[in-house]
């Protein structure tokens, strides 16, 4: 090991792994979106009025996939309403007061030396706690676990952060080597498994070799440095890499028998467990050419961006993007006035100067897009074939198992807007899919309207 996956680019990293990491001073009021994983939005627990403290649970959501919020903060709630979201429109939120005295809620007491070692509360804990994938994608890390037991054998730690810009997880290793191993350990033993890999790429070789020194293998833990390529932090990729098992197109990592959680959803897990604290912050990256240096913070989730960028000194330029997670696959917010969430690993405020587009993007039929798409699909037919809107052939090249990494974009000397085009290709799926299911339903109650009224008549 690490094994070699196909594709992949390098792009200018741009990190600041050596900017120490500063505290946010939590603001006046924090706004906490309803809507924090993948699944069923939360419900609030609490009404206008109330004293909150901090960690305590405030929204829940009894469904399988879905993962109770926290309160960032303690003070009263002043407003449960619709508030801009991260990733776009206006999401039921609850609004906070801050009275700056962080008085915690004492409702999850750290674990026993028993249940340390016991799966079934690990797994517990780990859901009480609102734990979900740090790393962006945000799905519920209970319900993950779960899903795998009886089928997976490998748990894999990705500790790449290839995207440009991040350094969340690299000071989650510096700052947090043995807790982050125990992390891991409880994650380990939740899988049921005896043993886990940390795949981290070569050029976090500091945070490396202070892993190693606390004798990972105590904790069942094996650190495997990984060559640096971008995606390599992708779920995909970083199976590949460790196991040499390729999740084939429409497939997913238990198939293959892995499951792959973030380093700091391994450090979330940690702290719920040890320390009894539920996940209601992070370290993250706020950079870009708007800022000028870039910036590794530990903020509370509901802070406002607009808060954030005035505790750092403020614009040096006008923004006119903003993104949220790394510049290849990060998700555009359109309101600096929305707040971080658990899954933001990264703000990134871009001017014009990064503006890559051009009037009449044309494919020169290079093939460079082919050489690097990691899924081995083939981007440019993908995109010929969107721009007939002929989804049967859209299908028959694969384009819903693209996962929007960025490389063929970033390699494509035309400038064709790929991975937006195989994006909004996804949307216009789900949107016909969901017409068909109406178009079906409404068939079906039309039919069960005959025959009622066939079998009335013959009475």
């Amino acid at each position: 090991m690490p094994f070699k996956f196909h594709g992949g680019v390098h792009p200018n990293y741009m990190k600041a792994p050596d900017t120490p990491v500063t505290v946010i001073t939590p603001p006046p009021q924090v706004v906490v979106p309803m809507a924090q994983h993948i699944g069923a939005p939360c419900k609030p627990l609490v009404a206008v009025g109330d004293t909150v403290t901090m960690g305590q649970k405030i929204g829940e959501n009894p469904a399988p996939v879905s993962a109770p919020i926290h309160s960032p903060v303690s003070g009263k709630v002043i407003a449960i309403e619709p508030r801009p979201h991260p990733l776009g429109d206006n999401i039921p939120a609850i609004v906070i007061e801050n009275d700056g005295l962080d008085t915690p809620c004492t409702d999850l007491a750290p674990l026993t030396e028993a249940e340390l070692q016991d799966q079934e509360a690990i797994l517990t804990r780990i859901r009480e706690a609102g734990i979900v994938g740090l790393g962006g994608a945000m799905f519920p890390t209970a319900f993950k676990i779960r899903g795998g037991l009886g089928k997976v054998d490998t748990l894999i730690i990705n500790g790449a952060e290839c995207e440009p810009y991040l350094n969340g997880d690299h000071w989650t290793m510096k700052l947090h080597p043995e807790e982050l191993l125990k992390g891991i350990q409880l994650a380990r033993i939740a899988s049921g498994l005896d043993k886990a890999y940390y795949g981290i790429e070569k050029n976090k070789q500091d945070a490396i070799d202070l892993l190693n020194s606390y004798n990972p293998a105590q904790y069942g833990v094996e650190i495997v440095p990984e060559n640096v390529k971008y995606p390599q932090g992708a779920e995909k990729m970083q199976i590949k890499a460790i196991t040499n098992r390729e999740v084939k197109p429409g497939g997913l990592p238990a198939g293959v028998g892995a499951n792959v959680i973030s380093t700091q959803t391994a450090y979330a897990i940690y702290r719920a467990c040890y320390e009894g604290v539920p996940c209601y912050q992070r370290i993250l990256t706020v950079a870009g050419s708007a800022i000028g240096e870039s910036h590794n913070l530990q903020c509370r989730v509901g802070t406002p961006f607009r808060y954030i960028v005035e505790q750092i000194g403020g614009f040096k330029k006008e923004p006119k993007k903003i993104v949220l997670g790394g510049p290849m696959m990060g998700l555009i917010a359109s309101n600096i006035d929305a707040v971080n969430i658990k899954g933001t690993a990264g703000i990134l405020f871009f001017t014009e100067e990064e503006d890559r587009t051009v009037a009449n993007p044309t494919c020169i039929h290079c093939g460079q897009c082919l050489q690097v798409c990691p899924m081995k699909l083939e981007p440019v037919y993908m995109y010929k074939y969107f721009q007939k809107r002929d989804f049967e052939k859209m299908q028959e090249y694969h384009i819903l198992d693209c996962f929007e990494c960025g490389s063929c974009s970033f390699n494509c000397p035309g400038r064709l807007p790929l991975t937006h085009t195989f994006k909004t290709a996804k949307l216009l799926f789900a949107a016909r899919a969901a017409e068909e299911k109406a178009r079906a339903e409404a068939a079906a109650k039309e039919a069960e309207a005959k025959k009622a009224e066939k079998e009335a008549e013959t009475k």
